[in-house]
């Protein structure tokens, strides 16, 4: 077989994998978008107006990698659209992950895998629950990306990669097929072979970033260069650190210097997502994120006041806020 065969051969098995994005956010609107645009199978749920300028102008994406505009996605705002799918960028927030759940158990094919990109480390084990352990993956997003509009998504920064970990010895194939087309698909998807302690790293590196920029109310820069800063930074690693743990993750020694080290390279401009909700008055990951670092070490007796104390000042303002008209 000639080489140019061999690549439309390959290319062709590629975009035969069909491709279910559930919750067209930064992350499902992002990647969803490229692996569409290079040619892979890809249907969209999203819902509200949204969904709707995406079914009436199409999805744009904006990013310092090149745009992506897509006329006519297919997308739909009902679950049980995804049945003929083989695998699901599972997207959403994490407050829909366990209802969501049990929607797909009644609609999907048997043989569909679920790969959840939520932050936090329970949303695997909460889909498991409702899917079965065979049906669910492990997947890390590493990218900065919003809604800024219906129908656009803005990627604002130069991280764009996706970790998938197997949680099942079935799932390995079908996942290095999708790391295929993702890369075919120009953004970065690899394996993870450590999928516990990477999806523990992401998760203090968002605790720290979320917990800090969310209680100061200002942007990583700021944080830096007060003089209680960096330890509110440094505390917050450390409890998410030992809560890990404590849960039986076997984190290398050298990780809290490392993520206060990733900490440090982040632009000053940066906030996290939950920060950005809170200003807006929407709802929170909170329970998620520093709440589920708190709930974990109340259950392994670990002590983390550092992330009580921001769990208590956030918690009024969990279920967002109705600003007066």
């Amino acid at each position: 077989m000639r080489p140019n065969q061999a690549r439309l051969r390959g290319a062709s098995r590629l975009n035969a994998m069909r491709i279910g994005v559930l919750g067209v956010g930064g992350i499902g609107g992002y990647f969803g978008g490229r692996l569409a645009a290079a040619g892979s199978h890809v249907h969209f749920i999203a819902r509200g107006a949204h969904g709707a300028a995406m079914a009436e102008r199409g999805l744009t994406v904006q990013s310092p990698f090149g745009d992506v505009a897509l006329a006519k996605p297919s997308v739909s705002d009902r679950l049980e659209s995804l049945a003929d799918c083989d695998l699901i960028l599972h997207c959403t927030k994490m407050w829909d992950v366990e209802e969501s759940g049990r929607t797909l158990a009644g609609c999907l094919s048997d043989t569909a895998l679920v790969v959840p990109f939520q932050n936090g480390v329970e949303a695997a084990d909460l889909l498991a629950a409702s899917l079965g352990d065979a049906r669910v993956a492990q997947g890390i997003a590493y990218i900065s990306a919003f809604i800024d509009a219906p129908g656009l998504i803005r990627h604002a920064n130069k991280a764009h990669r996706l970790a998938l970990g197997a949680r099942h010895p079935d799932q390995q194939q079908r996942l290095e097929a999708f790391c295929a087309a993702g890369t075919a698909a120009g953004f970065e998807a690899v394996m993870s072979k450590r999928r516990d302690i990477d999806l523990w790293r992401k998760m203090m590196v968002l605790t720290a970033l979320a917990g800090a920029t969310a209680l100061r109310r200002v942007a990583l820069g700021s944080i830096r260069r007060t003089p209680s800063g960096p330890t509110l930074l440094r505390n917050l690693v450390e409890e998410a650190l030992a809560v890990a743990l404590a849960s039986g993750v076997a984190m290398p020694e050298d990780s809290a210097a490392k993520i206060l080290g990733q900490l440090d390279s982040f632009p000053e401009t940066m906030e996290a997502s939950m920060a950005v909700d809170l200003r807006r008055g929407n709802r929170l990951e909170l329970p998620w994120l520093n709440g589920a670092i708190l709930r974990l070490a109340e259950k392994h007796g670990v002590a983390v006041p550092t992330t009580a104390a921001v769990v208590a000042a956030l918690m009024p303002f969990q279920e967002g806020v109705t600003h007066a008209a």
